[in-house]
């Protein structure tokens, strides 16, 4: 999508905007703070421009939770109001208040086009894989394209297998770890989780031509495992009067796959499938590093024992990573005696390779 499109949609929103705040403005003196904050929210959603909309009225009820983290209902008012005087502003209050503006453009860029007819869609749908690190995600746009009025009920997330994984990831963190606030916790006995009801969400609705909103699933899970999985959309379609439901990927192609290795310096807590198997094959990994630092070995061997350079060279970092296997590992109630005793021994050839 060209700039000068973008602008267009900013002009399109800004004038949604400059109306949602006269009728406010009018009805201030009035009105409870309560009311004014649902009238705002649902001024909001009714802009013309696919989430725009949606991203501010959210911002602006997350602001009255106890728990919120972002800007205060008065500093998000505040860049709303400067948001009025230009497209650029516009563009300039979104980026303050927290938007991807060229994300944004790409995503507006989808919507457009999607094809007419398809009622309810998923659009730009991507799996990021971020294990250990964070957890898993799964982002798209929820498009309604057709006709009529579509109320999501609830979307699935259906495991169609699983396979034990039996290396564990060794990396430890080399900076503070990102918090994650919502999530699905997979697991290898659940076969389907409904994430609206897990997250407490109610039924979204999506109006013909200008419903539109992110979805964002977070994943980890209580066991190492390579999971198969496939969503699927629960939905009313108001102008056929029936209930339906479509899948991503669809009936017939392969589910996608999400690996969670076992990572036990990252602090992820898990039930471990063959662990006899993982403590093998952690325990090889950990002797050949434990030869590696006692010849004083070339970094370029590290890959194929799996763990990164910057956690084998003398610092902080190597230190917490031994300190790490003595906790999480060696401890584990499975552990041989020579996975135990392999602690003194990366302790004494790390002293020596400083």
């Amino acid at each position: 999508m060209a700039t000068e499109e973008l602008a267009t949609h900013f002009s399109r929103a800004r004038a949604g905007l400059q109306s949602v705040l006269s009728r406010l403005r009018k009805a201030a003196p009035q009105s409870a703070r309560e009311t004014l904050v649902a009238a705002l929210c649902d001024g909001l959603r009714s802009i013309p421009v696919p989430l725009v909309g949606g991203f501010l009225a959210r911002l602006a009820e997350d602001s009255l939770k106890p728990e919120h983290k972002g800007p205060d209902l008065e500093d998000i008012l505040r860049v709303i109001e400067e948001m009025e005087a230009s497209d650029k502003q516009f563009g300039e209050g979104l980026r303050r208040l927290g938007v991807d503006v060229e994300e944004l453009q790409g995503d507006l860029a989808a919507i457009r086009d999607t094809q007419v007819g398809a009622e309810f869609r998923l659009a730009r749908v991507t799996v990021e894989h971020r294990w250990p690190a964070l957890d898993h995600r799964i982002g798209a746009l929820l498009v309604n394209r057709g006709g009529g009025l579509v109320v999501m009920d609830e979307v699935h997330l259906d495991v169609e297998g699983w396979t034990a994984l039996t290396r564990a990831n060794l990396s430890v963190p080399a900076a503070p770890l990102a918090v994650i606030r919502l999530k699905a916790t997979l697991d290898t006995t659940t076969p389907s989780y409904p994430l609206f009801a897990l997250n407490g969400e109610g039924p979204h609705q999506f109006a013909q031509g200008l419903g539109a909103e992110k979805l964002e699933i977070d994943l980890d899970s209580r066991n190492n495992a390579r999971y198969r999985l496939r969503l699927r959309l629960s939905y009313y379609d108001e102008r056929a009067d029936l209930q339906r439901e479509f899948s991503w990927p669809a009936v017939g192609e392969p589910p996608f796959e999400l690996d969670f290795p076992w990572a036990p310096g990252w602090g992820r807590d898990m039930e471990l499938l063959d662990a006899s198997g993982v403590l093998a094959d952690t325990e090889a990994r950990l002797e050949a590093f434990a030869r590696w630092l006692e010849r004083d070995g070339d970094p370029g061997e590290l890959q194929a024992i799996g763990i990164s350079e910057y956690q084998a060279s003398p610092g902080f970092i190597r230190d917490g990573f031994v300190r790490m296997v003595e906790a999480r590992i060696a401890s584990h109630p499975q552990a041989s005696t020579t996975l135990r005793a392999l602690v003194a021994r990366l302790e004494a050839a790390a002293a020596a390779r400083t």
